[in-house]
């Protein structure tokens, strides 16, 4: 029995880490697994330990929520507790320079906790954010909770209380706040924004969904001006907002600033540099992402470039490269490349040897990226015999219908 849990242990993890399209409901699947064994202890146990790790992806993040919410809508009081201290640590990590990924896994988190407890949970979480907001005058960026809690418990509802216990709590008038903020937003990006609202958001740390607005309506002199005032800024968390406009248009001061940039102590800063260059000559960023490659340096982030570049000549470059590519949940940077990748497929003047697509979908950790390069490499005549076969045992349902039906053929 011992060597039947281990076994079954590696399963649940291995399962996680293929299936991350929200159609195929691995985990109710993987919970009632589970549950056939007589002691799930050991199971919970596991799930809770990765559960409480520092930086998961939020795919599998979600993934574990869900396990643990089903744990504890079955009575495991060990389930929902450990959901709500990592409600605790994520809220404590507000406070601090928290990355984008642990806010998005507060408020999945937050979800999953008012889908447990219903509205005392959501009235609970509104007050601790509410609170957070208050203390530090700033805008709790969690507005799709806000928005699943009214499909869940009814627009009325939700806004009624907030409006009602605004007038009583500052707290809440901060939380109601913060959302109405984000409508604002919202309704600014209905008009063409102007350079100062850009500006005033990029100070407030509000900046990126106007920027990438601003980016279609602006002129040359505008994005002049942005440039400029990018390049002066010294707070580096501005100078990102600031410099997000230039992630869809070309960048009109001197280039040698981006690949400055791309240098930075500052992963955020680093990875804007690279978007940004995308915009620049092929024969410009060539030979830059090609020596960093080879240097194994910024690895993601110059095989995403090459992409943009990318030459006949490279394709050994670029298989090397990925198959040194560190492939977690912990380290998300292949996500990103790998579809930069399969897009190679589109371009037909591209010729491209499919062992980079072969060794791309054995090991992505994304079911749904595999079904589309599964697809593409169909069309483009270059899906080999045995790798279609292959996708008969493929872990994914639609994949091996697919395998099924193009064999019949």
């Amino acid at each position: 029995m011992k060597s039947i849990k281990i076994l079954f242990y590696g399963l649940v993890f291995e399962t996680l880490a293929m299936t991350c399209n929200p159609k195929v409901n691995v985990e109710l699947f993987l919970y009632n697994a589970i549950s056939l064994f007589e002691d799930r202890s050991y199971f919970e146990e596991a799930i809770i330990q990765k559960f409480m790790q520092k930086n998961l992806d939020t795919w599998l993040f979600d993934q574990l929520c869900e396990l643990l919410y089903l744990f504890s809508v079955d009575g495991s009081i060990r389930a929902r507790e450990s959901l709500y201290e990592k409600y605790n640590t994520l809220l404590g990590l507000l406070s601090h320079r928290t990355n984008r990924v642990d806010k998005d896994n507060l408020e999945w988190l937050c979800v999953w906790l008012t889908t447990l407890d219903g509205f005392p949970a959501f009235k609970s979480i509104l007050q601790q954010l509410g609170e957070y907001a208050f203390r530090k005058s700033d805008i709790v960026d969690i507005d799709w909770f806000y928005f699943n809690a009214k499909n869940k418990f009814g627009d009325k509802r939700v806004d009624t209380y907030l409006q009602k216990n605004a007038i009583k709590s500052d707290y809440i008038k901060s939380f109601l706040n913060s959302i109405s903020q984000t409508k604002i937003q919202n309704r600014q990006g209905i008009d063409s924004p102007t350079l100062e609202e850009v500006i005033k958001a990029s100070r407030e740390k509000r900046s990126r969904g106007l920027a990438l607005r601003f980016a279609k309506v602006a002129t040359e002199e505008e994005l002049i001006k942005l440039a400029k005032y990018s390049i002066e800024e010294i707070n580096l968390d501005i100078k990102l907002e600031l410099l997000w406009t230039f992630r869809n248009v070309r960048f009109p001061l001197d280039e040698q600033f981006i690949f400055e940039l791309a240098g930075n102590d500052n992963e955020s800063i680093r990875n804007v540099a690279f978007e940004m260059m995308q915009h620049l000559p092929s024969d410009t960023i060539h030979d830059f992402a090609i020596n960093l490659i080879k240097q194994k340096k910024e690895l993601a982030n110059a095989l995403s470039l090459l992409c943009f570049c990318y030459k006949s000549e490279d394709e050994t470059v670029l298989l090397e490269g990925i198959q040194s590519l560190t492939i977690s949940y912990e380290d998300g940077g292949w996500h990103g490349l790998f579809m930069d990748v399969e897009r190679l497929l589109v371009n037909r003047y591209v010729k491209i040897n499919p062992s980079v697509f072969i060794y791309i979908y054995r090991q992505t950790l994304c079911s749904y990226c595999r079904h589309t390069l599964i697809h593409k490499m169909f069309k483009r005549k270059i899906l080999p015999q045995e790798i279609l076969e292959e996708c008969l045992h493929d872990s994914y349902e639609d994949i091996r219908k697919f395998a099924v039906r193009k064999l019949k053929k």
